[in-house]
This record gives C-alpha cells, structure tokens and sequence, in this order.
C-alpha cells in the first residue's frame, strides 16, 4: 500500500507541475500578478508592486496609487509607479488587464518612458503607440472599442519592425503597423503628460514577441484574470 500511495503521490506532483501558467512563457521578464505582492503605505495608498517572476518592482513615483480589492486604482491623483530602471529588451511583448474609469476616454497613458516611447489610449478606439522618438502610430484597435468599466485584455508586440495590437478575442486578427525607430525602453505605468484613468488587474512583460501557441496560452490565463 506504500508503494502504491507514494505513486499516486508523485502523478500528483507530475500533474501539478506540468500545470501551464505565466512563468512558462519563454522569454519571460516580468509578471505583476493580480493581487499579490502588493505593499501599501498610508491606507490604501500602495508603495510597491512586486513581480511575481524575476526581481522587478514596480514603486510609486508620483501622485497616489490605490489598492482597489486585489486592482490597482491610478485614477486618483496622477498616480504614476515606475520601475527606477527603463525596461530595454529591444523587441519585446507586454499584456495588461484593465479597465478605463473615466467619463470619456481621451489620452490614458497607459506605460511610458517620457516622450518617447509611451503607449496611450487616445480615445475608446484608437491606441497610440510610440516606438523611439519619431513616428506616432495611431492604431485602431481590433474587434470592439473599449467600453467605460469594463476590464478588458491589451496587448503589444514589436519585432524590430512590426508593431501589433491585440484585444480580447481578437488577438487572431491584430491590428499591425511599420516602425522601424530604435526603442530606448518603457519604465512607468501610469501618468506621462496625462494621467491613466483607470484600473490595472495584472501585467505581462517579455523580453521578445510570443509564439502562436504562447499567446493563446496568455490570453486564456489573462482573460479569466479579466472575469475575476
């Protein structure tokens, strides 16, 4: 019986770990996790957002941060957090889950590094996305524009060359465009010139563009993350 139960045990073990999450995604650099690793400093106001993956963390570099349940509230005076040091990885994907608060969306800066590099939702269905310090692409996004407090799954992707946006169910169809301006990084969420307003459930960040098969993995994890 010993031998038995210590068998059943160890497929146990072997099913446990064969489990897919985050921290299988090659090239993974950072994964801010929905509610955890998050310390706070007066009340709600959050001072840091660990990685659950690797050693980055996000600190509060501006304005106020709220603890929201398991979320991160930025939609309180310009709240901005940043990583001290620029993420750089030269081609690279980023996943966000989210939500915008505001009455009409115009200008939410999602993630930034100055003027530079940024990427912001200009409006419910148009993404800005600067590569470098030239070209601002306008994107639309695909399949359905963003709805006032709703969560919903965003995606990045750049190779070098080739910028895509993906959302929701739509990332089969990105929307794509061309740049080929060298990026010099992103190190803040939140406030740039203008504030986020919004929310923030979970981030994704990898140092080079997914597989098809990654990404799908991501975007089921992310969009159960999303129904929370």
């Amino acid at each position: 019986m010993l031998g038995v139960s210590a068998g059943l045990s160890n497929v146990k073990s072997m099913k446990a770990s064969s489990a897919w999450d985050v921290t299988k995604l090659n090239d993974l650099f950072a994964w801010f996790k929905y509610n955890s690793n998050i310390t706070l400093g007066v009340g709600d106001q959050v001072s840091t957002w660990a990685s659950e993956y690797g050693s980055s963390v996000f600190r509060i570099d501006g304005g106020k941060v709220l603890k929201n349940s398991g979320d991160l509230n930025f939609d309180t005076n310009n709240g901005r957090m940043a990583l001290g040091t620029a993420w750089d990885p030269g081609t690279f994907a980023v996943y966000l889950v989210c939500k915008i608060t505001a009455e009409e969306i115009s200008n939410e800066e999602i993630m930034n590094a100055g003027n530079n590099d940024f990427f912001r939702f200009s409006n419910d269905g148009e993404v800005r996305v600067k590569i470098g310090d030239s070209t601002s692409n306008n994107m639309a996004l695909p399949g359905s524009e963003i709805t006032v407090n709703e969560w919903f799954v965003f995606g990045i992707e750049w190779n070098g060359t080739t910028i895509s946006i993906f959302k929701d169910d739509e990332y089969a169809n990105p929307t794509t465009a061309t740049d080929n301006d060298t990026f010099a990084g992103i190190e803040n969420l939140g406030l740039r010139g203008n504030p986020f307003d919004g929310q923030i459930r979970e981030v994704v960040m990898i140092d080079d563009v997914l597989t098809d098969n990654d990404r799908e993995k991501l975007m089921t994890h992310l969009k159960d993350v999303m129904n929370i």
